[in-house]
């Protein structure tokens, strides 16, 4: 049996842990909101829904990871584990400030056959890749998937990326559950364990988005009763894959990350996150709403969606600033186009 003294020291040390978490949780929701005029009105729609009725369709490079990450071709670019003949002859895909002419689906098709010419990365490799890459969970992000996961509430990724890098990144953070289905460009191996061809043809790129409902008929058809969609992503064409989709209600969220003007996302989405580490975690407030699940850090937290206000600025938005912090300027190293 415990002495008194034991058990006061094991109290406090039980209180000591959930104010080290509290703290720990309210930093990883610092950031900047700005809510749109219908913010509210949608969020307000979407309160009255059950879980039964979401679906959540979100973009990968730079909204699941923070904006600063490497995103999946840049992985492939920059890693040393890669032959160096390879990240030869890929290297000028990156380099923005002297091959401005390749972009577009050509961008894709290059990047993709250059894998293909050098069987590169090998299939056993790519475990270690992810995991020696530069990439980042964004602040939230995994708490958001594991209550959808919780919630069973189907997740459609769609990205202009690498389906086995997103893979690998999700099963390395616990995140690949039953509920999530990548939409993206999938590396063909054979049985030397060497990628043969890269699927679907054309590829999934920036630009073309708007085409995951056909590329994903199969989930779409799967959960067709759920009307309700949250959207995430951080470049202007991630609203585009719920394009087709029949909806009644859409909820958008955009991530600016370090884009000096964010007029163009403002316009777009219902909602923006500012800064590269902008936190997911008012998202999963909403779905507190929709499917309430109280929890002490929860509780001890001050910080909720409920706070955003609405009321008009220049641009017809209200920012709301969560823990303090300045916007971020632009990073100087160049990245593969926005996935």
């Amino acid at each position: 049996m415990l002495s008194k003294e034991q058990t006061v020291m094991a109290a406090i040390g039980a209180v000591t842990i959930i104010v080290i978490e509290a703290v720990k949780y309210r930093n990883r929701r610092r950031t900047t909101w700005v809510a749109g005029k219908e913010w509210s009105e949608k969020s307000k729609a979407f309160s009255k829904k059950s879980a039964g009725d979401l679906l959540v369709i979100t973009d990968f490079d730079a909204t699941i990871t923070t904006g600063d990450s490497e995103q999946c071709h840049d992985v492939m670019g920059n890693s040393t584990l890669l032959c160096s003949e390879f990240r030869k002859e890929f290297a000028p895909l990156l380099d923005w400030s002297t091959n401005t002419a390749i972009d577009g689906v050509e961008w894709w098709d290059v990047a993709h056959g250059l894998m293909v010419k050098y069987g590169t990365p090998p299939r056993a490799i790519i475990p270690r890749l992810v995991r020696e890459a530069k990439m980042v969970p964004r602040p939230g992000a995994l708490e958001l998937l594991k209550r959808l996961e919780i919630l069973n509430v189907p997740v459609l990724i769609v990205s202009a990326g690498l389906t086995d890098v997103i893979e690998e990144f999700l099963r390395q953070h616990g995140a690949l559950t039953e509920n999530v289905t990548v939409c993206s460009n999938r590396l063909n191996y054979e049985g030397d364990s060497t990628p043969k061809s890269v699927s679907p043809a054309p590829p999934i790129t920036s630009f073309t988005k708007e085409y995951a409902y056909s590329s994903a008929s199969s989930f779409f058809a799967e959960h067709a009763t759920r009307k309700s969609i949250v959207q995430l992503g951080d470049s202007l064409t991630d609203v585009d894959p719920a394009r087709h989709v029949p909806y009644d209600n859409l909820l958008s969220v955009g991530f600016v990350n370090a884009r000096p003007d964010p007029t163009r996302h403002h316009e777009t989405f219902d909602a923006v996150v500012h800064g590269n580490e902008g936190s997911l975690l008012p998202v999963t407030d909403l779905l507190e709403e929709i499917a309430p699940q109280p929890t002490l850090i929860r509780a001890l937290s001050n910080a909720s969606l409920s706070s955003l206000s609405f009321s008009g600025s220049a641009l017809g938005l209200n920012k709301m600033l969560v823990g303090g912090g300045n916007l971020p300027t632009v990073p100087s190293s160049p990245t593969a186009p926005a996935a």
